[in-house]
């Protein structure tokens, strides 16, 4: 069972759905999120974030387009934040921004085949008659099923669809990252891997923090990067400390239980990352190095 924080748990949602709706809408999250939104299309899904003006990570998210707007699928856990966060910067601009009316599902292939839906290439998007079905960002073969419900409805996932514990601790293994309310402006985006992803453009114009981003990536001076590790007991939670000798090594950016323990995803300091690193809180639980999905600069 994954660690989650208080009121995310089995049977909600399994991802939040923001609104970003109006003439306004793709003109003003330009000005926001990390990834160049000229890359988004009605066929695709983009993952993304924003930050505070010091560059500092306030949400991960991933982005596709509807019929109704831009939606915004983030942990739901930092959906409230979120919208508040957007908010503030809207100033004069033509946008609304609101909780979607919308039921959020993750299911394997072959759930997906039950259901009669296509097979689709990775972070691929495609909407019939108000259903979406998103190939995941990772390359594992998951899929999530975003369907329309009236206002005064409850939020049904589909029988054999993939609980939020289920989805998340396959998120550590693909070394996908998620914020939560503990690691609020903890990182910045390129040690969360966002780079490697594809959830950063250094080509784009102006967003809020971009200055700190562009010069990490320019000046070549990401010291700390996320990896994926193992260790006993139950999982730890997001924003724990990890020491080396003693010392502040890194910082936990979720974790999920598996039979033997927990996987976990965190920030280290690249100078560490071949060391014996432990959990400040259990100094007798070592960290065992794992292999993420894909390649990083740095590592």
């Amino acid at each position: 069972m994954l660690f989650l924080p208080t009121g995310y748990h089995s049977g909600m949602t399994l991802f939040a759905p923001l609104l970003i709706s109006g003439a306004d809408a793709r003109t003003y999250l330009q000005g926001q999120v990390t990834v160049d939104l000229d890359t988004l299309t009605r066929s695709n899904a983009v993952l993304a974030c924003v930050n505070s003006a010091q560059g500092r990570v306030q949400a991960v998210f991933t982005l596709i387009e509807r019929a109704e707007g831009i939606v915004l699928l983030v942990v739901p856990e930092m959906a409230e934040q979120l919208i508040a966060r957007l908010r503030k910067y809207v100033l004069r601009a033509k946008v609304k921004i609101e909780a979607a009316p919308l039921i959020v599902a993750g299911v394997s292939s072959e759930q997906r085949a039950a259901l009669n839906e296509p097979a689709l290439p990775s972070r691929a998007h495609r909407e019939i008659d108000g259903r979406s079905i998103v190939s995941w960002l990772s390359n594992d073969d998951r899929y999530l099923l975003i369907e329309s419900q009236a206002h005064d409805s409850t939020s049904q996932a589909p029988r054999d669809s993939m609980s939020p514990e289920q989805w998340l601790l396959a998120d550590v293994r693909a070394g996908i990252p998620h914020i939560f309310p503990q690691t609020h402006e903890a990182f910045i985006a390129q040690m969360l891997n966002l780079d490697a992803l594809g959830g950063i453009s250094f080509e784009k114009g102006c967003y809020t923090g971009q200055e700190i981003v562009a010069r990490m990536h320019f000046r070549g001076a990401v010291k700390r990067r996320m990896a994926r590790y193992a260790t006993t007991g139950v999982p730890p939670l997001p924003g724990a400390r990890l020491v080396f000798e003693g010392t502040h090594a890194g910082d936990v950016v979720y974790a999920a239980a598996t039979q033997s323990g927990s996987e976990v995803l965190a920030v280290i300091n690249l100078g560490q990352a071949n060391s014996v690193i432990q959990l400040e809180d259990r100094p007798t639980a070592g960290m065992q190095p794992l292999a993420l999905p894909y390649s990083v600069n740095g590592t």
